[in-house]
């Protein structure tokens, strides 16, 4: 294909939901839930319809990345979780996915090496033992990782795109099982050689009989998926999921819960009442008993009394504090005020 196509697209070559359906057909349909979990990763999420029409042909839970910033803003309405950015500068917990569903960009890396191998490479640690690969790409480009494939894949087939579709970019599909451990597999790797020059068999369509492949089930759980760019938002999120301030000991002592409305076994006496109003619990208050309803505001003060002064020619003074309290009545009007001061109450 041509390289300033592949560069106007930034490399993206979204997958043909009639592909996503044949692929589809070839997987065992999952159940999962409780204490298991199938995750599905895609590292070029592109806008992550592909992952989301897999998942919800065979079920899952899908975790997709992606570079461009439109696409994953798309990408993460679809998706269980997304993350911006590019899959190498992300954190993800290696083992932790089920299948590795990698359409990686056509071209060519800072250092003239293949993208597509440097995300097969890269991205397989992500895939656990035994985990299902669907790898993309152009036909002629799997000679390049035909070595890698052959050492860490297993049970390896290939089929070329549709009628169709396949004209356009050449692409292949080629499905395996990771291993548990690499191997020199000479054979195999000459078959995936001859994958990159011969005429293959195109994708098998939706309604033929076909052994389908199980993807492994995985504990359930969290996984490591972030980013290595902080994010202030992700970041604050995820303190109030699983954060310090989510622990109950600690919200109990900074936040205790409120306190329930109780009724003193004594009444209050003058100097209660003034604690009350000092301490700020009388003001605005709106009290309901039958059919009244008073609002009360109280405040404390300060006066200056005279006391005695053994020198007649000498005035002493003592500041001294006084409260008053005002009720208001909202049914008629009337108000009510009783002052310390005053010695007594008046009405307005």
């Amino acid at each position: 294909m041509p390289r300033l196509e592949s560069l106007a697209v930034g490399g993206y070559f979204p997958t043909s939901p009639e592909v996503v359906d044949r692929i589809a057909a070839m997987i065992h349909p999952t159940s999962h839930g409780g204490r298991v979990a199938v995750r599905l990763l895609d590292p070029c999420a592109g806008t992550g319809a592909a992952l989301q029409q897999l998942a919800a042909a065979i079920g899952g839970e899908t975790y997709g990345v992606e570079l461009e910033a439109d696409r994953y803003e798309e990408a993460a309405q679809l998706l269980d979780h997304a993350l911006p950015g590019s899959a190498f500068s992300a954190r993800i917990e290696e083992g932790a996915f089920s299948c590795l569903f990698l359409n990686p960009p056509y071209d060519l890396d800072m250092e003239a090496r293949r993208l597509e191998h440097t995300f097969l490479t890269g991205m397989t640690k992500l895939l656990r033992p035994g985990g299902l690969l669907i790898y993309i790409v152009p036909q002629r480009r799997l000679a390049t990782s035909a070595r890698y494939l052959a050492s860490h894949y297993q049970d390896l087939a290939c089929w070329r795109f549709p009628d169709g579709l396949f004209e356009t970019f050449e692409q292949v599909v080629v499905v395996g099982a990771r291993r548990e451990q690499p191997v020199s597999d000479g054979a195999t790797r000459a078959t995936v050689e001859a994958w990159a020059l011969e005429p293959l068999p195109p994708l098998p369509d939706t309604g033929e009989t076909r052994q389908q492949r199980a993807l492994p089930v995985l504990p359930a759980g969290d996984v490591l998926f972030t980013s290595f760019t902080f994010d202030p938002d992700e970041a604050a999120s995820e303190a109030r999921r699983s954060g310090v301030w989510t622990h109950a000991a600690l919200i109990e002592r900074l936040w205790p819960p409120e306190e329930r409305r109780v009724r003193p076994l004594m009444p209050l006496r003058r100097g209660h009442l003034a604690v009350m109003v000092a301490a700020g619990f009388l003001d605005s208050l709106v009290l309901e008993s039958g059919q009244r309803r008073l609002l009360v505001k109280g405040r404390t003060y300060k006066v200056s009394v005279p006391v005695y002064s053994p020198d007649p020619e000498v005035e002493v003074e003592r500041e001294v504090l006084r409260t008053s309290v005002t009720v208001l009545d909202l049914r008629t009007g009337d108000v009510e005020v009783i002052d310390t001061g005053a010695g007594d109450a008046h009405r307005a």
